[in-house]
């Protein structure tokens, strides 16, 4: 009966702390452009603000056009603030629809990555 009081409380435990400890982890508070917006001119760089401090070296962003094809990116640094990430555009966007993917981890040390979409009018 102890062992099966045990199982309930551990199967419990996890429960709560699995939704409340993905909360924690770090996560894209902003970018510009902003996920879903349609912009013009096309922009010179893609931003990224997190909810922490993030790490460059150990951060990516990939732009893609709406048919998969890689548009080259300049180097991942840092942003004016700790917790911002930037990429220069070092050519000109077309008019379309474009998907930027990232990937960072924060103070925790835990990956998080996640994806957007912007259209160039």
């Amino acid at each position: 009966m102890r062992w099966r009081s045990a199982a309930v409380a551990a199967t419990l435990a996890a429960a709560v702390a699995g939704p409340l400890g993905a909360a924690f982890h770090n996560h894209l508070t902003k970018s510009i452009p902003a996920a879903d917006e349609a912009v013009a001119p096309a922009p010179k760089s893609i931003q990224l603000w997190f909810a922490e401090k993030v790490e460059p070296k150990f951060s990516s962003i990939t732009l893609m056009t709406a048919d998969s094809a890689k548009i080259a990116l300049g180097a991942v640094a840092a942003g004016n603030e700790p917790k911002m990430l930037t990429a220069e555009i070092p050519s000109q966007l077309a008019a379309g629809k474009y998907l930027v993917r990232w990937r960072t981890a924060g103070d925790d040390g835990h990956a998080v990555r996640g994806t957007f979409a912007f259209t160039v009018k």
